[in-house]
């Protein structure tokens, strides 16, 4: 399992790092396609509540467009056509067979996933955007190294006991803690248009939304009782289990930025 983790990771970081310098066309056809198996991952595990797939994937494969081609409004349009897709097919749905439930469970899947993704790729394309990308990756990454192991050495109080038994509240500070410094180190990088009162207050912010976005998967995993999401990382699970702190993430540092940085990042937003 140990062996499969790292050679994952031994492979993995190089290539995203390339991708995140790349950008571009590269960069987006790459969190499309993790857009999609994650995707598919939560329609799977939701299979017995028989979400819509195709008002999914087309909602998703809108959102991903609308990001590249037109930013945070070409997003937030394609997650607002899973409402217009749904309207329609309720039109001619199964009522009666837990129509509602279905159509709850569709929207969730782009809500949670298609958006996450998306904001990536808007995230990606602001002047700095190579980054504040990185800086939403690295910052979520060292959170969950020092989180885990603040709480092997110290760990004590329950975090979340019901969701998940092994976080702690120790491990938590220390993950928090760990964001702010992976932070200050990110601003060294980055020049001048990222002061660092600015680079601390988004790293604080990413380090606590980042462990919300782990809980909500846990607990949706929980719900559903399944350990991993899926197995197309070896030892690391699927793409929920791998990005699910990263999408939490990569929104707050989006809208972050364009409270605390504004124009420095590209204008409005």
């Amino acid at each position: 399992m140990l062996r499969s983790r790292l050679i994952v990771a031994a492979i993995g970081i190089p290539i995203g790092v390339a991708l995140v310098v790349l950008g571009g066309p590269l960069f987006g056809g790459a969190v499309a396609l993790l857009a999609l198996l994650g995707l598919h991952e939560f329609y799977t595990l939701t299979r017995p509540y028989r979400p819509n797939l195709l008002v999914g994937y087309l909602a998703a494969v809108a959102c991903m467009f609308g990001a590249y081609f037109a930013g945070a409004a070409g997003l937030l349009a394609g997650a607002a056509s899973v409402v217009l897709l749904l309207f329609f097919w309720s039109l001619g749905g199964p009522l009666g067979d837990h129509l509602v439930g279905r159509m709850a469970v569709t929207a969730l899947g782009v809500v949670w996933l298609a958006l996450g993704f998306g904001h990536m790729i808007v995230l990606r394309n602001l002047e700095h955007g190579m980054a504040l990308t990185i800086f939403a990756i690295a910052v979520t990454w060292i959170n969950d190294t020092f989180a885990y192991g603040t709480g092997r050495l110290l760990g004590r109080h329950r975090l979340a006991p019901r969701i998940s038994p092994n976080k702690t509240i120790e491990g938590s500070v220390g993950g928090i803690v760990g964001s702010v410094l992976c932070a200050l180190v990110v601003k060294v990088y980055a020049g001048d248009w990222f002061p660092a009162r600015d680079a601390v207050i988004l790293g604080l912010a990413v380090g606590v939304i980042g462990q919300w976005g782990d809980l909500f998967e846990s607990a949706v995993k929980r719900d559903l009782r399944v350990k991993d999401s899926g197995r197309l990382f070896a030892g690391h699970g699927g793409v929920l289990d791998r990005f699910d702190s990263v999408l939490f993430a990569v929104i707050v540092t989006y809208w972050g930025a364009a409270l605390l940085l504004g124009g420095a990042v590209g204008g409005p937003l």
